[in-house]
């Protein structure tokens, strides 16, 4: 199994997510059901990273991004040979470009 590294922006996008369900929209149950969701699908990268899809876009292509489901979440991160790196956590809804895999600043 890979060691697991997140990106700051993944970090956010889950503490975003959990609020979103568990505050905004006062559903606790959901928030949590997300967020495991969103861990057993990084959980099964991280033992298959190949198993992820590969990032679609023509701007992203030549990179080595690829994706994983969590229903209605895609992951998107990238692997060596020791670590799995979380890029992003989008909602599928949303539209992923080149621009929003950038890092923020340390």
């Amino acid at each position: 199994m890979l060691d697991l590294a997140w990106r700051p922006r993944a970090h956010l996008d889950r503490e975003s997510i959990a609020i979103h369900l568990g505050l905004e929209r006062k559903a606790p149950q959901a928030a949590l059901d997300a967020m495991r969701r969103i861990d057993d699908a990084i959980e099964r990268v991280r033992t298959f990273p190949d198993s992820g899809g590969r990032v679609r876009l023509d701007a992203l292509r030549r990179t080595e991004y690829r994706t994983v489901l969590a229903n209605p979440y895609t992951v998107y991160y990238r692997f060596d040979e020791k670590t799995l790196t979380v890029y992003r956590i989008l909602h599928q809804c949303q539209n992923i470009d080149t621009y929003a895999l950038v890092d923020l600043p340390r």
